[in-house]
């Protein structure tokens, strides 16, 4: 029940944080940017394996929630000023997101099959 719990809290977290870098103008973020593509990866993998762990029962809503989140962020880009958006970037989000929800449906299913 505590894992649980916190995984919900962990991954509405990952969600807030994501749409609050979204937001945020480019220079205001962090001097030292990362790579694009890490940028990119990294938070949305984290999102759908964190989304599968909270919501272990619903994965297609739980999918359906996280892939429209990735494309969202990226899609943002049309009504912020200072973004831009490129398709590939947006891609390359849905395409993390979809790897950590297979990567936490892949570790429910060998943490349900050791018990």
């Amino acid at each position: 029940m505590e894992f649980t719990l916190l995984a919900h809290a962990l991954a509405w977290t990952v969600l807030g944080l994501i749409v609050l870098t979204t937001v945020v103008p480019v220079r205001a973020k962090y001097p030292l940017m990362a790579m694009a593509n890490i940028d990119s990866v990294v938070p949305f993998g984290l999102l759908g394996f964190l989304f599968v762990m909270a919501y272990p029962e619903d994965r297609r809503i739980t999918a359906l929630v996280c892939i429209v989140a990735a494309a969202a962020s990226e899609s943002l880009a049309l009504i912020l000023p200072e973004k831009c958006l490129r398709i590939e970037r947006a891609i390359l989000k849905v395409l993390a997101t979809v790897g950590g929800l297979l990567l936490g449906a892949l570790f429910m299913e060998c943490t349900l099959q050791a018990w």
